[in-house]
């Protein structure tokens, strides 16, 4: 079927990632796919091996009608089988321009905003503490859960901790991503005595006050800064554990990609991470906002081997749920049964 996926956002994190991974697992599945992005943004040259089409559109918030008219046009032009749209501004601007065409709208949440998910016909969320989420806000349309998928790499083989000892830590600069509890972490973890550095990748609006915190604790020397990172296999590689410090994720490609490179996971019990590990035996998960436990675990598993092998083992078996045909077969199967259900629009 022909599917007009669509995602507005100008950055470049898990989400887009994710965006990027599904095009390349519905092509797969055979689906014709026109991408539908802004100008700017910076996966564009990534979909271009996925998608049969690319249009850009640069909408300027919710209720763009300059660019609801164009998305508009372009729907009646092409007619596809279904728009799949992520996230809340993708989601109200395609349930605007679509409204009156008969084209089945699936919404895809990454986040557990609710407001303009009740636009689509159908719902997909990442795990099934979203799916209950978005039940009890009232939305009564189908919902498939559907994780974030990934290639798995080669079996990875477990190193031996490092001396010093390397902390990984990747994601954007914003508040929820919670990098300055780690900062914290890390400035106790400096009081044990641990060798230690991290490699940091990543970029956002928070890097001047991660700088600044990261002169006030005494770090400066312990920390690279990589950017975003385009060596993936290269950044696990150098990195003995992972930090996931989040304060709300929903579910989050960094940690699927820790654990599918057989790199052990130290995270907050954010959502996300807690629908997928199982403390102490795939990863170890802290309470939120709590340097000091997330100092505890950085350092248990930098002074016990055994324990951070039978974490990386683990992660890695659980890596395996989201391997790409694992989940390219679940997305072909939803939007089959997706295009038989009446929808709410009439055709025109």
């Amino acid at each position: 079927m022909h599917i007009l996926h669509v995602l507005f956002t100008r950055y470049r994190g898990g989400l887009e990632q994710a965006y990027v991974n599904d095009t390349e697992a519905l092509k797969a599945r055979g689906h014709s796919i026109t991408a539908l992005v802004r100008l700017d943004a910076p996966y564009r040259d990534e979909l271009s091996a996925h998608a049969a089409s690319i249009i850009t559109v640069n909408p300027n918030g919710f209720y763009d009608i300059f660019a609801i008219a164009k998305i508009r046009m372009q729907l009646r032009k092409t007619r596809p089988d279904c728009i799949i749209a992520h996230n809340g501004r993708a989601i109200a601007l395609l349930a605007y321009a679509a409204w009156g065409l008969g084209i089945p709208l699936c919404g895809v949440s990454h986040s557990y905003k609710t407001a303009r998910a009740f636009h689509a016909d159908r719902l997909v969320v990442l795990s099934p503490h979203m799916r209950d989420h978005f039940l009890n806000a009232g939305f009564t349309k189908p919902i498939t859960i559907i994780p974030n998928l990934m290639h798995l790499p080669p079996e990875p083989v477990f190193k031996q901790p490092s001396r010093p000892f390397v902390i990984g830590a990747m994601g954007r600069f914003s508040e929820e991503k919670g990098f300055a509890d780690l900062f914290h972490a890390l400035g106790e973890l400096k009081k044990t005595g641990l060798d230690f550095r991290v490699h940091l990748g990543g970029d956002g609006p928070e890097q001047d006050n991660l700088k600044a915190l990261e002169t006030s604790l005494g770090l400066k020397g312990l920390i690279e800064w990589k950017g975003w990172v385009q060596d993936k296999a290269g950044f696990y590689k150098a990195i003995d554990v992972l930090c996931l410090p989040s304060r709300e994720d929903s579910f989050p490609m960094v940690l699927l990609e820790t654990l599918a490179h057989g790199v052990p996971v130290v995270s907050t019990d954010a959502p996300g991470p807690i629908s997928v590990l199982t403390s102490g035996t795939n990863g170890i998960l802290v309470p939120r906002q709590n340097a000091a436990a997330l100092a505890e675990a950085l350092h248990r598993v930098a002074t016990q081997p055994a324990l951070a092998e039978r974490l990386a083992l683990a992660g890695r078996v659980k890596a395996q749920d989201f391997g790409f045909d694992s989940v390219a077969t679940q997305w072909d199967q939803m939007l089959r049964s997706f295009i038989s259900l009446p929808t709410a629009r009439t055709a025109a």
